[in-house]
């Protein structure tokens, strides 16, 4: 019965993918960095993560990646 799930099916649009967790329940996300870095993950709520401590770093090592990275072009004006 879908009145009783606690996580809701994404929403998905272009450039999002949102799920919707109600509280009480928890969550999960893989993901596949591809490049080397600090990542960090912060709650919405700024205050909190400032605050509470409402964040996560993630570490990636490995060789910097300058494919992903460079300028393929020059910036240019936006039109409407």
């Amino acid at each position: 019965n879908p009145s009783n799930n606690s996580i809701t099916p994404p929403s998905n649009t272009a450039s999002t993918l949102t799920w919707f967790i109600r509280g009480g329940s928890a969550g999960a996300a893989l993901y596949t960095f591809l490049q080397s870095g600090v990542y960090v993950y912060l709650s919405h709520n700024l205050i909190e993560a400032v605050q509470l401590g409402c964040l996560a770093t993630v570490v990636v090592e490995g060789e910097w990646d300058h494919d992903l990275m460079t300028q393929v072009q020059p910036p240019t004006m936006m039109t409407a």
